[in-house]
């Protein structure tokens, strides 16, 4: 799979598991309709996924900011993945604040399938998991 580039946002692809699908977030999303650039994207991953019976591993320690506009797509994004009943595992840089208060209250959802995972992971701490399916 191809990277992501729009903007100040690159999502990179590590496919070296192919039981996994690792997704790094890089640079900033702040485009008013970030649903626009990332929902063809996303359809491709799924639709890999989904063919590997892999799991979606997305990986925001390496963001530096994303707007509410991103947050409305990255939710629209977690329902289309539980609806193909895929784990998704979400990672972020707890002790960046912005983050911390992103990823704890999207731990907070209730996952259909249970499916879904939210990591918190950071220089001085070992991963801890937030939210296990």
């Amino acid at each position: 799979m191809q990277r992501l580039e729009a903007g100040d946002l690159t999502i990179d692809v590590d496919e070296t598991d192919p039981q996994r699908l690792k997704l790094q977030w890089k640079g900033a999303s702040n485009s008013r309709d970030p649903a626009a650039l990332l929902r063809p994207f996303f359809e491709l991953v799924i639709a890999e996924a989904v063919r590997r019976s892999a799991v979606i591993e997305l990986h925001f320690e390496r963001l530096s900011h994303f707007n509410s506009a991103t947050v409305a797509a990255l939710l629209r994004i977690i329902e289309r993945v539980e609806g193909k009943r895929l784990k998704l595992a979400l990672y972020y840089d707890g002790s960046q604040r912005w983050q911390a208060h992103n990823f704890e209250a999207i731990s907070l959802m209730r996952s259909p399938n249970d499916k879904l995972e939210v990591h918190r992971v950071g220089e001085t701490a070992a991963p801890e998991v937030v939210r296990r399916a």
